[in-house]
């Protein structure tokens, strides 16, 4: 993995870094510094250095190894001239970059596994029925079923009007909606096969989005499946017809891992991506030394679109930019998906709904993903996503799968998607979707780029009926 380029163009940066802090003048007190020439140079240094450690390691040049080597020397020889004491400074992370640096990394940024081969499959559900849970009364909005080589599942949002639900003498609170799908019924198939149900939680308060993991895949062949909802009243979900979303594949000749790393911290910048922010934020902070270091291991194109893109994104969020980065940054504008969501951040004109909006989509640099269901807020919209061959976890760039999320409705509102805060290391995930949707959105691209093309999936906005009303309690946040 490790690269004698890599290797060397750190270690020259790391002697210019110590040259300067040796040969800035030196202040008593930590606020003359600042006041006089900004942030004290050894710290500076060690920012820098780490920055590119970070980019270099991202894009596999270098070992987790190597790269902890060379943030020890550099801030071994900061400490033998007396401008380093880890107590005050900060050391260069392990790997270059803080969060997701483990000593098992490495094995992160490859392929993974890949996802089974076989059948895929989204069955658009889209029934509403009166529900109670933890006490409370709402209402179960049944979504999609999901059919995949491994697993079956169905997703399900609960939205709670937190007003009490009425008890009798003794009863207590019920730990999960309190109807029959939850229950010991489970579903049954055209052969008369049953399938227990259990309940997973991706996201709680609220709202509440779960998944019904069924006991077992309905063998090839079944029509449908039925799921008592009442005594004497059931849904029938129907497996023969074909889907109605359209899903384009277009590809693309892979881009350098260093355009393809420095566009990750865009997105992560507007809001989306594959970067934890901190990771993101330093190396947008060192663009100039990151961009050297990737244009010396020949990972960089000339002129490199997402660098210059980057510059003047910075410049937008009042991150300083030095060198020939500063004029290039001032020249280019930026793309219209990013002007769209920097001017749309603060709203809050949503449309408040859940859509059983379902899609299957094509195979992705190794991965497969199926859609399954879709929340709108006045603040933002999830996304409900299942994966094989790829996991949302650790948060932290992938040469191999550089996946970025985007999406746009139908009245040309853009919209970045970040991996929520809910959810385990496996199984589905929420995509969070900000701004939120256009009021008068119909319907709703889903957009995921690769390394080597791209994917887009046009979602329908059904919104059956009306969410039930909250009371007494204040959702906004």
């Amino acid at each position: 993995m490790d690269n004698a380029r890599a290797e060397t163009h750190v270690r020259l940066l790391a002697e210019d870094q110590l040259r300067r802090a040796l040969t800035s003048p030196r202040y008593r007190w930590l606020d003359q510094d600042f006041e006089a020439a900004g942030q004290p140079p050894e710290e500076v240094g060690l920012h820098r250095v780490s920055a590119v450690l970070g980019a270099l390691r991202q894009v596999d040049m270098l070992s987790q190894a190597t790269a902890a080597h060379l943030a020890a020397e550099f801030t071994s020889a900061l400490a033998a001239r007396g401008l380093h004491n880890p107590g005050v400074l900060a050391r260069p992370a392990r790997s270059g970059l803080g969060e997701g640096a483990t000593a098992g990394a490495d094995a992160a940024t490859g392929p993974g596994s890949g996802a089974p081969g076989g059948r895929y499959q989204a069955v658009p559900v889209g029934t509403v029925l009166p529900a109670e849970w933890d006490g409370h009364r709402g209402e179960i909005h049944v979504q999609a079923l999901v059919l995949a080589p491994d697993r079956a599942a169905i997703t399900t949002s609960f939205v709670s009007t937190w007003r009490a639900a009425p008890r009798t003498a003794g009863a207590t609170a019920t730990p999960q909606p309190c109807f029959p799908p939850f229950g010991s019924s489970g579903v049954t198939d055209d052969q008369g096969r049953r399938y227990r149900l259990t309940l997973e939680v991706v996201e709680g308060g609220w709202h509440e989005s779960g998944v019904l993991h069924l006991s077992a895949v309905p063998p090839p062949g079944t029509r449908w499946l039925d799921m008592p909802v009442s005594p004497g009243r059931s849904i029938r979900i129907d497996l023969t017809g074909a889907s109605a979303v359209p899903v384009r594949r277009e590809y693309r000749p892979a881009p350098p891992a260093g355009e393809l790393l420095l566009a990750a911290v865009a997105d992560t910048m507007l809001g989306g991506g594959q970067l934890a922010g901190m990771s993101a934020t330093l190396l947008a902070s060192s663009l100039a030394e990151v961009a050297e270091a990737l244009t010396a291991v020949g990972l960089l194109s000339q002129p490199s679109p997402a660098a210059s893109q980057l510059a003047a994104l910075c410049a937008r969020r009042a991150i300083e930019v030095r060198g020939p980065w500063v004029s290039r940054g001032r020249a280019t504008r930026l793309p219209e998906a990013w002007v769209s969501v920097l001017s749309g951040s603060r709203r809050v004109d949503g449309p408040q709904g859940i859509s059983r909006a379902a899609a299957v989509l094509p195979e992705i640099d190794g991965a497969r993903f199926v859609l399954a269901g879709l929340s709108s807020w006045e603040r933002h919209a999830t996304l409900l996503v299942f994966a094989w061959g790829w996991s949302h976890q650790p948060r932290e760039f992938r040469p191999r799968q550089p996946f970025s999320w985007w999406a746009r409705d139908d009245a040309d509102r853009w919209h970045v998607a970040r991996i929520g805060v809910h959810g385990g290391a496996a199984g589905p995930f929420q995509l969070e979707l900000t701004p939120p949707l256009h009021p008068a959105a119909r319907s709703l691209d889903i957009i995921l780029t690769g390394r080597d093309g791209r994917v887009t999936a046009t979602l329908p906005l059904p919104w059956p009926g009306c969410l039930a009303e909250s009371q007494d309690q204040d959702i906004s946040y």
